[in-house]
């Protein structure tokens, strides 16, 4: 039995492949040393059929895995941790076993850390509430009463729901600003949105020494400000803010972060998907990355200044200045930063040329990339292209459908799996209760993104990974007008991993119940099988199932 294992520093991804087919195997216990405690992996699906309590887990020799990869989201961040895959067999699922002569050895130990490169930590929220355990916390089945329930609990700082949320990504960004608050550090940020108390107040204990370039969100009217109140806020506390009120000409759309040493150098750098809103840290699927590197740093701090130059304006010099890309390294990783509007969409046609080449497998996950000339586009020309080798493995999940009615998007064309594997899955929910979930929420009523990262990972275990990354919605909207900030990671494994890692756990958090909705009732799935035959649909030679088995085991 060959695994693998991947980690983001928060959840694991586990992958196995047998040497074949096992008989009468019901599926697979999966088995967790947790800094050097055993623990049997729990499941939350039974057989079909078979009677279940609400909200009842139970050890997977009990129900077992009938599939061949495994998100672990109960691991913790810090945890050493180590996997062993048992088949379980019987001749039904009341008289299972553990099969020790097709078992897997244990894998060797990985520790959870969000540093996975060096002077590189990436960092990621939990905010998707279509799950069940965010269904069950709030302890309500009425749709009305649960966003009031989550409304309610993410605008309360120290709230236990709220703090899973955010995550990671929270904690390190709150840990960031107390850092900076206590050892008495400049900081410089450019926001798109502002509205969540707790960041709201860590700015405020920084004071002068944060220097903001706030924009006025998404808004229709000229003169509308999204950032109104917290704008009043910072100012009466003595941070200095300027003012970048270019909506809805243009979206001043960054969300970057530059700390300073302790002589007023810049050190450190954040960006990402994360909007610094109650729904960006808790709700929405988001990323961000922390580079600890001085040239880094000071490019974003020049970038800053221009920004903070500009006023509300988007000059001709600020569009020539950011059509040069900027070349780093940090330690191996190869790193490359645009700042947008460009001229001529010059970081598209860059970037598109990294997809272009992927030479084993593209992952993604988008918010609103718009119908045409983006790098989904992009990625859906690269799954139509004949490819020499092995088929492309293409996986994504988009936030919505771009197609317009005078530009459709082929997304569930025939056209994109004549080359590659391709699936891209979007955003749903358990809509009615079964024999195993609740029902569940969406997105919160006032909010409309459920997956607000802007990820790509091309060849993530290949010979040169990409990871591309940022505040950039990848297409040319956010290349020729917006602010916006990409980054592009090359030859930093560990980053690529843990990229690949996140989007895999959003897109099968979502796979599931996206083809659910488009399935008929009688087809849907009801639970596992309580015989063997499931084997048959992974391991058919040639098939896309196996293919993808293959590519997560390394084959």
């Amino acid at each position: 039995m060959k695994v693998r294992v991947y980690h983001n520093g928060d959840d694991v991804f586990i992958a196995w492949k047998p040497d074949g087919i096992i008989p009468q195997c019901r599926g697979f216990a999966l088995l967790r040393r947790r800094n050097g405690v055993e623990e049997v992996v729990s499941t939350w699906v039974g057989f079909a059929g078979q009677p279940a309590a609400d909200g009842e887990r139970r050890a997977s020799t009990n129900w077992p895995i009938q599939k061949y990869q495994w998100t672990d989201y109960m691991a913790q961040p810090g945890d050493e941790l180590a996997y062993r895959v048992l088949p379980m067999v019987g001749p039904d699922r009341d008289n299972l076993h553990p099969d020790p002569a097709t078992a897997s050895d244990w894998t060797e130990p990985v520790t959870l850390s969000h540093l996975v490169s060096p002077g590189v930590e990436v960092l990621f929220n939990r905010g998707i509430v279509a799950s069940q355990w965010v269904s069950r916390r709030l302890g309500v089945t009425d749709h009305d009463l649960q966003n009031q329930y989550l409304d309610r609990m993410i605008a309360t700082p120290g709230d236990k729901l709220r703090s899973y949320l955010a995550g990671p990504l929270g904690d390190r960004l709150f840990a960031l600003l107390a850092e900076a608050a206590a050892e008495k550090r400049e900081i410089y940020a450019a926001l798109f949105e502002l509205d969540d108390p707790q960041l709201m107040d860590a700015l405020l204990a920084i004071g002068s020494r944060a220097h903001l370039v706030l924009a006025n969100g998404s808004v229709d009217t000229k003169g509308e400000d999204e950032n109104a109140a917290a704008r009043a806020a910072l100012v009466a506390g003595q941070v200095e803010v300027h003012d970048r009120m270019c909506a809805p000409r243009a979206l001043g759309h960054n969300k970057f972060l530059v700390i300073c040493d302790v002589d007023g150098s810049p050190r450190w750098v954040w960006t990402g998907s994360q909007n610094w809103t109650m729904t960006g840290l808790c709700t929405q699927a988001n990323n961000s990355v922390l580079i600890d590197d001085p040239q880094l740093a000071a490019q974003y701090r020049s970038q800053w200044d221009l920004l903070r130059g500009a006023g509300d304006l988007t000059p001709a010099s600020l569009k020539q200045a950011n059509t040069l890309p900027r070349d780093q390294q940090v330690d191996k990783a190869g790193v490359r930063l645009w700042f947008t509007p460009t001229i001529a969409y010059a970081d598209l046609v860059d970037t598109r040329k990294i997809i272009a080449n992927a030479q084993q497998a593209v992952l993604f996950l988008m918010f609103n990339p718009g119908p045409r000339d983006s790098l989904l586009n992009a990625i859906l020309d690269l799954a139509r292209a004949p490819h020499a080798g092995s088929r492309l493995y293409l996986r994504g999940v988009l936030n919505q459908d771009p197609s317009t009615k005078p530009n459709p998007v082929g997304l569930f064309d025939q056209k994109n799996r004549e080359f590659a594997d391709y699936d891209v899955v979007l955003p749903a929910a358990i809509d009615k209760a079964t024999d195993f979930f609740r029902a569940e929420l969406k997105k919160l009523a006032r909010g409309f993104a459920m997956v607000h990262s802007k990820v790509i990972v091309v060849d993530p275990f290949g010979d040169r990974p990409a990871v591309l990354t940022g505040s950039h919605n990848l297409g040319p909207r956010a290349s020729g007008t917006n602010d916006e900030n990409l980054l592009v990671i090359r030859d930093a494994p560990g980053v690529a991993a843990a990229y690949a890692t996140n989007i895999m756990s959003v897109y099968n958090q979502y796979r599931w119940r996206f083809r659910r909705q488009l399935q008929p009732v009688a087809k849907r799935w009801k639970g596992l099988v309580d015989a063997d035959t499931w084997q048959g649909w992974y391991l058919t030679p040639d098939s896309a199932a196996l293919r993808e088995v293959n590519f997560w085991v390394g084959q």
